[in-house]
C-alpha cells in the first residue's frame, strides 16, 4: 500500500513500478488518448481522400498536423518548466478535444470544409507537441531513478500498441462514417483529463529565481552535449521518412482499392513491429550499446523502405514498414532515458523541447512531399528518393565519431560531480 502513495514533494518514489499509483495514472490517460490520436492519424488521411481524391492535398493536411512541433516547442518547452505541468496537459487534453468535437459535429451535419479539417489538424498537432513536451518531463517525477528506463520503455510499448490498434479501429469506424473516429478520438481527451485531474504528485521542483532561465537554454544545453545533439539531428533527418511513408503506403493501398479496414490493418502490422521492439527494448538496452543501436536503425530504415519497391499487396507493405520500426523503440528507450536523468529537473521541458524541435523540425515535410511526388511522379520514383536519402543518413550515422561514446558514461559522471 505504501508503494502507491505519492511521494513527498522533493522526494524520489519508492522503486518499482508495478505499484506505483502516479505512473499508472500517467500512462494509462495517454494511452487511451494515443490510441484515440492513431485513430485520427488513419482517419484524417482517408476523410481527404475521400473528400478531395487529392493526395497532395493529404500531404498538406498531415504537413498541418506536423508543423506546431516547429513553431511551438521552444514556447512548450518554457511553459512546462514555468507552469503547473498538470494542468498544462489538462488543458491540452481539453482544447483538442474540443476541436475534434467540433470536426465531428461539422461532419455528421454535411457542413466540413477542407480548410477546417486543416485547422483542427493543426490545433491537434499543436497540443500534441505541449503534451509531448510536458510529459517527458512529469515522468521523471513519478517514479525512481532505477526506474526510469523501464518507465521509458513502457511508454514506448504504450506508443507503439496504440499505433497497432488504433489504425485497424480507425479504419473500422470511417467505414461506419466519417465523423466516427474523429467522435471516438474527442471521447479519449476526456478520459485522459479525468486520469490527469486524478493525480497527487507534483510533477516538478519548485523553481528558484535564478533558475529560471530563457526559452533558449535547452537548445544551450542539448549542442553541449555532442551524442544527444548527434542523436537529434539523425532524428531530423529520418522522422520525414517516416510520417512520408505512413501516407506512401495509404495512398498506394487506397489507389488499387484497399478498402478502410484493410488500410488500417496494414498500419497495425506495421505498428506490431514498433510494439515488439518496445517489448525487447529493456533486455537489448542492457546488451546494446547507444552506437549499435542508432546505426542499426539507419540502415533497418534504408533496406525496409527499398523493400517497398517489390510489392503491391498493403498486407506486405505493413510487414515491411514493421522491419523498419522494430529498432526505433529500443533507440528511443536508450536516449531518452540518459538524456532525461542527465537533464536538471528545471530544465526537463526546455530539453525536451530543444530535442523535439530538432528532432521533429523537418517532420512536416514528409507528409508534404511524398504527397507532392506520389501525384507528380508516382509511387516508383518516390520510394527510390526515400531510398536515396536513408542511405544517405545510415551512412552519416555509422561515420559519427560523437556516437562512439556511451550516453551511460554521462549520466555516471554526472551522477558523481
Amino acid at each position: 500500500m505504501g508503494a502507491s502513495r505519492p511521494p513527498a514533494p522533493g522526494r524520489s518514489p519508492a522503486p518499482g513500478l508495478r505499484h506505483n499509483r502516479e505512473f499508472a495514472l500517467l500512462w494509462s490517460g495517454e494511452t487511451v488518448s494515443a490510441l484515440g490520436s492513431q485513430m485520427s492519424q488513419v482517419a484524417y488521411p482517408l476523410l481527404v481522400l475521400a473528400l478531395t481524391g487529392s493526395p497532395a492535398r493529404a500531404g498538406v493536411v498531415g504537413f498541418a498536423r506536423q508543423l506546431p512541433i516547429m513553431l511551438l516547442a521552444l514556447p512548450a518547452g518554457a511553459l512546462a518548466d514555468h507552469v503547473n505541468r498538470k494542468w498544462l496537459m489538462v488543458t491540452c487534453d481539453g482544447v483538442r478535444g474540443l476541436a475534434l468535437a467540433g470536426l465531428t459535429v461539422a461532419l455528421a451535419g454535411g457542413d466540413a470544409s477542407y480548410g477546417l479539417i486543416i485547422a483542427v489538424a493543426f490545433v491537434d498537432g499543436a497540443g500534441f507537441v505541449v503534451s509531448y513536451v510536458t510529459e517527458r518531463g512529469a515522468v521523471r517525477r513519478v517514479v525512481a531513478p532505477a526506474d526510469l528506463r523501464q518507465a521509458i520503455a513502457r511508454n514506448e510499448s504504450r506508443n507503439f500498441g496504440a499505433m497497432l490498434a488504433g489504425p485497424p479501429l480507425g479504419g473500422a469506424l470511417f467505414g461506419l462514417g466519417r465523423a466516427i473516429p474523429f467522435l471516438a478520438d474527442a471521447v479519449t481527451y476526456l478520459v485522459s483529463t479525468a486520469t490527469k485531474l486524478a493525480l497527487r504528485t507534483e510533477l516538478q521542483q519548485p523553481v528558484a529565481p535564478a533558475a529560471g532561465g530563457g526559452v533558449r537554454d535547452g537548445l544551450r544545453w542539448l549542442w553541449a552535449h555532442p551524442f544527444f545533439r548527434t542523436c537529434s539531428l539523425l532524428f531530423a533527418g529520418s522522422n520525414p521518412v517516416f510520417t512520408g511513408l505512413y501516407l506512401l503506403v495509404v495512398a498506394r493501398a487506397r489507389a488499387d482499392g484497399a478498402p478502410a479496414p484493410l488500410i488500417g490493418t496494414m498500419l497495425a502490422i506495421a505498428a506490431a513491429g514498433g510494439l515488439i521492439g518496445a517489448l525487447l527494448a529493456p533486455r537489448l538496452g542492457r546488451r546494446l550499446s547507444g552506437r549499435q543501436v542508432l546505426v542499426g536503425e539507419s540502415w533497418m530504415l534504408t533496406f525496409s523502405v527499398a523493400l517497398l519497391l517489390t510489392t503491391h499487396a498493403a498486407l506486405l507493405m505493413g510487414l515491411i514498414l514493421a522491419a523498419g520500426e522494430i529498432v526505433t523503440p529500443v533507440t528511443n528507450a536508450i536516449v531518452v532515458s540518459h538524456r532525461v536523468a542527465l537533464a536538471p529537473d528545471h530544465l526537463q521541458g526546455r530539453v525536451q523541447a530543444a530535442t523535439t524541435l530538432v528532432s521533429f523540425s523537418a517532420g512536416w515535410a514528409g507528409p508534404l512531399v511524398v504527397g507532392v511526388l506520389l501525384q507528380s511522379a508516382g509511387a516508383t520514383a518516390t520510394i527510390l528518393a526515400l531510398v536515396g536519402w536513408t542511405a544517405v543518413l545510415a551512412v552519416g550515422a555509422t561515420a559519427s565519431r560523437a556516437f562512439r561514446s556511451d550516453p551511460a558514461g554521462l549520466v555516471t559522471s554526472a551522477g558523481r560531480r
